[in-house]
């Protein structure tokens, strides 16, 4: 479980630097790329949520 944790981190960091270099390179590069960054960005934040979801109903479930 570490490793996939630790590897979706970097992976998001790395997600978050490609964005920062490729919009200081100018939107003839960013255009190409926009529904996959979305597509990747919605996937992402859908992950994000039922993980945070997942880990509420896990504690709750320790409530006596």
């Amino acid at each position: 479980m570490d490793n996939i944790l630790t590897n979706w981190l970097l992976a998001l960091i790395a997600a978050l630097v490609a964005v920062l270099v490729l919009a200081t390179t100018g939107p003839e590069f960013v255009a190409p790329l926009e529904p996959i960054a979305t597509v990747l960005s919605l996937v992402t934040f859908l992950t994000f949520v039922i993980a945070t979801g997942a880990f509420l109903v896990y504690t709750a479930s320790f409530r006596d």
